[in-house]
Formats: structure tokens, sequence, C-alpha cells
């Protein structure tokens, strides 16, 4: 399915550029990736396990050896299920901040172009359809049909509708159906929307 062209002309070039230079790209902030060391030092600094520590170190110097090496085993493996954890959640995180569109369709100058997803401004008209990664948060002009996959921000399973007009002020992100946001994909149909927030002020 092959998206129709808007009738908007969208911004001219000068326009999206003055607006990128002064909003910056279009991107997530990411966070600079915890040490190792720093992560398995974390696994320490509950009071239970310090606790736990000097048990072991009381039970070693009593001559306990069994209660000491019980103790020590304990540490440890909780120490190996923590940093596990951890280290899958921030997996997880960085999974989630990867889910951001590469590439993007927009009208520029009056004619559709195809850009680099950190290029996308505030104003931008973007031209969506089926099987597209939405690059930015972006208010319906026109939809037909359409529905997205809003899991990765709303936790809901199903496809959502969305259709034009304006959803109540305030209303659940959940219930915005005439908003599409970053990150998320659609499923069905085809739109245009005009971008109303970019990178770390999108939803």
């Amino acid at each position: 399915m092959t998206s129709r062209p808007p009738t908007s002309a969208g911004l001219t070039s000068d326009e999206a550029r003055a607006r990128l230079a002064e909003a910056g790209p279009n991107e997530l902030k990411r966070a600079a990736a915890t040490p190792v060391w720093r992560q398995v030092g974390r696994q320490f600094a509950n009071p239970l396990v310090l606790l736990l520590l000097v048990a072991c170190a009381v039970s070693a110097l009593l001559g306990e050896v069994a209660d000491a090496l019980a103790i020590s085993v304990i540490v440890v493996v909780n120490a190996v299920v923590g940093y596990v954890q951890e280290a899958r959640a921030e997996r997880a995180l960085q999974a989630l901040r990867s889910m951001t569109a590469p590439r993007a369709r927009v009208m520029r100058d009056g004619r559709l172009s195809t850009i680099a997803a950190a290029e996308v401004v505030v104003g931008d008209l973007l031209v969506l359809e089926a099987g597209d990664i939405i690059a930015a948060d972006a208010q319906l002009v026109e939809a037909h049909a359409l529905a997205a996959n809003e899991a990765p921000l709303t936790g809901e399973s199903a496809p959502v509708e969305k259709k034009g007009g304006k959803s109540e002020d305030g209303a659940p992100l959940a219930e915005r159906y005439d908003r599409v946001f970053m990150g998320t994909s659609i499923t069905r149909g085809t739109a245009t929307a005009a971008v109303v927030a970019t990178g770390m002020r999108t939803e």
C-alpha cells in the first residue's frame, strides 16, 4: 500500500534547517552504560547483604567454618542474581531506545521526501502507512482505517484505532485517538500527521 501525498506542502528546507538548529536532532539521549564493577558493587550495598557479611566474618572468627562458607555462598549467589537482573533490565532499556524510526517520510518543499528520522522537526508533516515506525509525536491531520501498536508506550497489546479530530484534554495516552507517538508503529491504514514534539520532548 502506498500513501497518498497530502495536499499540504509541509515545511520548506530552510524552515526545517532553522528548526533543527534551534531544537537539536530528533533523538533520545542515551545514558552511558554502567560499568560492570559498579553493577557488581551495588549488589553488596544492600543492608541485608552487609549484615550477612558481618555474620560471615563473625562465624569465621569463631571457627564456624561451615556457617561462614554457607553465608558466603548465599551472598555470592544473591550478588550474581542481582547483577544478571540489572544487566537484563539495562539491555531491555537500550532495546526500547533503539526502537525509534531510522528514516521518515515527510512533505518538504511541496514534495514527498525520505529523510533521517533525526532530522524530523516540529511542524513537519509525516506521511504514514502500515509497517512504519513513527519518528516523532504527531497530531493526525488525515487518517484512513488507521491503527497503531502502542505497546512500547502504554503496554496495550491490541492495536489502537486512530482517527482525526481532537481527543479530550488531559486524556490518558491510551485514549488519545488523535495522536501518534514516537517509537510506536502503524499496523493498518494510512495517515498524515503534523509533528508536535521531537527527541526528549516526546511522550
